[in-house]
């Protein structure tokens, strides 16, 4: 990937630099210090593996998309450095180590003693070249770079996460009041952007040593920030678009639920009951009786629910491929299991959040509350296989907020008709005229 490219992308991602209520500096760099923290994390976790960490698939596969981020990172907290202009720290670092190298000090007479001749002079030689490429790729950088490698092997991946530890407590420096500047001298203070090329230097560095290229990484994580970007104009397909009108999910339907107890819920459709009564099921009585509005909220903002499918007995009959893999048991456990996990979660941070209130009064992933990215890339995840796993993860985000928003007003009245739009992707509540309300 070229670096004007990736530049160009992590400007029009970079949504905390156009937030007014956030220091968009403080953000970033609390962004690559926790980044970092999580590249040396995966590093020691495969190191106590047998083998060692370099011997590990699994390892390159994490490292891949931990290196994306704190790339990302770097570039964000370059391009804030600089007023906004994309500042390229890569092109600054083969800059810094060319003068680094050259320079008649003891520092590069130390860097000098350990390459040889030949390496020193192979690396002059590829920088000047580098210097000349109009367009230079991410992975150019990449292997110029390592050519001032002064370790290598396991070695370098020990000085790779020592030092970039250190880095990042160099850049949270910055963040530090000038009496706690004062008394903390340990780290000398150094330019940012310098810093930053140092960083990618490391980041680097380490996917080398794991033949991981930074332009497959730099991809990869302009395809994951770009399936966050919220593009409502531009959602996934419906999944049935091309199947036959019997075999699609209505587009425009509504669904009521009543409760016909006090811990039991039912639904209807068109008049008739839908799937069997549901009651709470645990010991806290959260409303989950009314769980079901989340599979309308994936037929909605998705385009998919198996189970919903079940239910309403609406098979795609007349592409028995796509029946057999999309609309089975298989596939019904499957989004029950995303379901189950999204309330979990919801329900745990509730409780963390408002534990003295009961649990039937507690909002789930309330409006304003944060979803945490990981809550929405597992739940994902689990659906890897199914159409589903096409959909963007904006689009998981927002059938989990759809969902809970209509949940709450659902356990408020304890009844109500959802109206489910698969066109705007949206649901609507209203409460029933016989709750009075």
């Amino acid at each position: 990937m070229l670096i004007k490219q990736y530049a160009a992308f992590v400007s029009r991602t970079d949504a905390f630099s156009k937030r007014p209520d956030v220091d968009p500096r403080s953000v970033a760099i609390y962004g690559l210090a926790s980044e970092i923290g999580s590249i040396v994390s995966a590093i020691k976790k495969q190191n106590l593996q047998e083998g060692g960490a370099l011997s590990s698939p699994i390892a390159r596969e994490e490292l891949k998309e931990e290196l994306g981020d704190a790339m990302w990172y770097a570039f964000a907290l370059a391009r804030i450095e600089d007023d906004g202009k994309s500042q390229n720290i890569l092109r600054s670092d083969i800059d810094h180590l060319r003068d680094e190298i050259g320079k008649n000090d003891a520092r590069g007479a130390r860097i000098r003693k350990v390459l040889t001749d030949q390496e020193v002079e192979a690396f002059f030689e590829s920088a000047r070249a580098f210097e000349e490429l109009p367009h230079p790729k991410v992975s150019d950088y990449q292997a110029l770079a390592f050519r001032t490698a002064r370790t290598d092997g396991e070695t370098l991946l020990t000085v790779c996460a020592a030092v970039l530890t250190q880095l990042g407590a160099q850049l949270m420096r910055h963040l530090l009041p000038d009496v706690e500047i004062d008394l903390n001298r340990q780290l000398q203070d150094r330019s940012t952007n310098v810093v930053l090329g140092e960083i990618a230097w490391h980041l680097c560095a380490i996917a080398s040593l794991y033949n991981i290229d930074m332009d497959e990484v730099a991809q990869l994580n302009v395809e994951k920030a770009s399936a966050r970007e919220r593009r409502e104009n531009h959602p996934t397909p419906l999944h049935d678009e091309i199947s036959q009108p019997e075999d699609q999910l209505p587009r425009k339907f509504v669904i009521e639920f009543r409760s016909i107890e006090d811990d039991v819920s039912q639904m209807y459709w068109n008049g008739q009951t839908l799937g069997d009564p549901l009651r709470d099921q645990h010991s806290e009585h959260d409303g989950y009786r009314f769980h079901d509005v989340m599979h309308l909220a994936n037929a909605a903002c998705l385009g998919w629910s198996p189970v919903l499918r079940d239910l309403m007995g609406i098979k795609r009959d007349g592409q028995k491929e796509v029946k057999d893999a999309q609309d089975t048991g298989r596939s019904a456990v499957v989004e029950e299991l995303v379901v189950k996990y999204i309330h979990w979660e919801a329900s745990r941070r509730a409780k963390m959040l408002r534990g003295d209130t009961p649990a039937g009064r507690r909002p789930l992933f309330a409006v304003g509350e944060d979803i945490p990215f990981s809550v929405v890339k597992q739940a994902r995840a689990f659906t890897q296989g199914h159409e589903v796993y096409a959909n963007k993860y904006w689009e998981w985000e927002k059938s989990i907020r759809e969902g809970y928003r209509v949940f709450q007003s659902l356990r408020e009245h304890k009844s109500g008709r959802v109206y489910v739009d698969l066109e705007t992707r949206s649901l609507r509540f209203e409460p029933l005229p016989e709750t009075g309300q």
